[in-house]
């Protein structure tokens, strides 16, 4: 796959529609916000990102409650949803990405490593997407936050 190719033409279909776009991220550490910065021009819809890898910080910048954050570890479709929702509105963007999940090499008691929730949010609604990935921990890293952008794509193809 020619992921910078895809990339471009997301980016250009974003800028065409003017929508903007920002990212809360976890599992990914920052890897799906280099991915959207990679093509010049992104700036006109990337406005932003913030990396809540703990569950501190999930709190203090989008007030998850500390009961949902240690039933889940801070990784679960409801957690995701909430950030991009969160993302969204903390940046006023168009569009809210975000990504959690369990990359390796180790993870919580009855846990699955590779497990990974990841979110398109917009103001009509949130698609949560699950998938358990197997690999390395920067290869889950990379191919989830490549998956997040595919859902970004598949949803703005829907509402053309």
């Amino acid at each position: 796959m020619n992921y910078m190719a895809e990339l471009k033409k997301l980016i250009s279909i974003l800028r065409n529609k003017k929508l903007t776009v920002s990212a809360a991220e976890s599992a990914s550490g920052g890897y799906l916000s280099y991915l959207l910065t990679k093509i010049p021009g992104s700036s006109k819809v990337f406005k932003g990102s913030i990396v809540v890898y703990s569950l501190e910080a999930k709190i203090k910048f989008f007030k998850i409650p500390l009961p949902l954050l240690k039933k889940t570890e801070g990784v679960s479709g409801e957690i995701a949803g909430l950030l991009a929702i969160g993302v969204r509105k903390l940046f006023k963007t168009d569009i809210g990405l975000s990504l959690v999940g369990f990359a390796g090499p180790e993870t919580q008691k009855g846990k699955k490593l590779g497990i990974v929730f990841f979110a398109v949010s917009d103001k009509k609604c949130t698609t949560v997407k699950k998938v358990i990935i197997k690999g390395g921990r920067d290869y889950v890293r990379k191919y989830a936050s490549l998956m997040t952008l595919e859902l970004l794509h598949k949803r703005l193809c829907v509402y053309s």
